[in-house]
Order: C-alpha cells, then structure tokens, then sequence
C-alpha cells in the first residue's frame, strides 16, 4: 500500500512526506502495522491523525475569482493516518466485491469499473428497450454536497446491514468524529469528514438503494 503512495505530495500537519514512508518501508512497516491493528483492539482513533491542513486552490479558467464556487479546498492528511485509511479501503472494496455487497449495476469506487462502462450499460439498455418496441424514461440526479452530508450514524447502519463487520463501521465512526482542518485557524467540521480521504465514496456506495 505504501508503494502506491505518490512519493512527492505535500504532507499534512504532521510534516511526514510520502517519500519517507516510501524509501524506508522496509524499517516502518514492522512498527506501522502493530500500531495499525491496536486502533482496532482497543477502539481509538488518535486525536493527531484527525487533523488536516487545508489548502484553498483557485479552479483554473474562471472568469472571477471573488466568487468562492471558483476555487477547490484540498485537504492535506496526516501521512500516518493516511495510510491506514487506504488499507482500511483496500479491505472493504475487497469484501464488497468478493461477497457480492453492492448491487451488480453500481459502478462507482468499483475496481475494473470506469465511467466508461456505465455509459456503455445505459446505452445497451436503452437500445435493447427500442428493439422490444419500448419507451425508456430516465432520471438523471447530481446531488450537491453528497459526501459533506452523510449521516455517520446511518451509514454506520447500512454498511452493518450489508455485512460489513462493526469492527469496520465503528474504527470509520472514530475516525471521522471531531475532524480538525488547520488553516489560519482551527475549525472543528464534524460532519465534512471525506475531504482527501481514500476512501470516502466508498463506504457511501452502501448508503445507494439496491
């Protein structure tokens, strides 16, 4: 998992570059991975690994600037906590393919799915309704805010309700309570817990009706 980490992103609070983790593996891992499974052990999440600097970006090409829809907040991760949120996304988008939890026609966060191939779903369902002589009607929602917006508490229940073990939903509840951004100052954003995390639609592809 640390491989795939882009060696020169900038770090977060904690000043740890992805390049560090990456040419030392081989020293941290041993260390990385008990420190990893007592946050599961002993149900915590460390306070430090919630905190996030963010970084206001203007969106390029727009006409004005004084608007704030013209420019995009990043969120730069504790390095450690990073990491173990990507594991934490590599073992649910195992279990959800490997036991079959998302519905066959989803194909967002999937692996081997690509925007690509949802097109080509629709389009071979539309074109094999006009060869049945059949009207197809559709409707086409974009949800404003969508991750911002999840109910913690009832995500927590339908990711239980697909079986995905509490041990998961509960380390995901932990991590996402009282989410701290650094900026000129500290603000407390509880319920804004996805910005720059690995697996923040992931766990919200189990919310989507089957």
């Amino acid at each position: 998992m640390i491989k795939r980490l882009g060696p020169y992103k900038a770090p977060g609070p904690d000043g740890i570059p992805n390049a560090m983790l990456i040419w030392n593996a081989d020293l941290i891992v041993p260390y990385l991975g008990p420190l990893y499974r007592v946050t599961f052990k002993l149900g915590i999440y460390p306070d430090n690994w919630r905190e996030s600097t963010m970084v206001v970006l203007r969106k390029p090409g727009k006409s004005d600037y004084s608007l704030p829809i013209a420019h995009r907040p990043v969120a730069l991760l504790n390095t450690i906590g990073k990491v173990l949120s990507a594991c934490v996304a590599e073992d649910l988008t195992s279990a959800a393919e490997e036991h079959g939890l998302l519905p066959s026609n989803h194909f967002g966060c999937r692996p081997g799915r690509t925007t690509m191939d949802s097109l080509h779903y629709v389009t071979k369902y539309v074109k094999d309704a006009w060869r049945r002589k059949e009207v197809v009607s559709a409707l086409f929602l974009d949800i404003k805010n969508t991750f911002p917006s999840v109910a913690i508490d009832r995500l927590a229940h339908d990711m239980r309700s697909r079986g995905v073990p509490r041990e998961y939903t509960d380390w995901i509840t932990r991590k996402v309570t009282d989410l701290m951004d650094t900026n000129q100052s500290h603000c407390h954003s509880p319920r804004d817990w996805t910005r720059g995390a690995h697996y923040r639609a992931l766990p919200f592809s189990y919310t989507m009706p089957t």
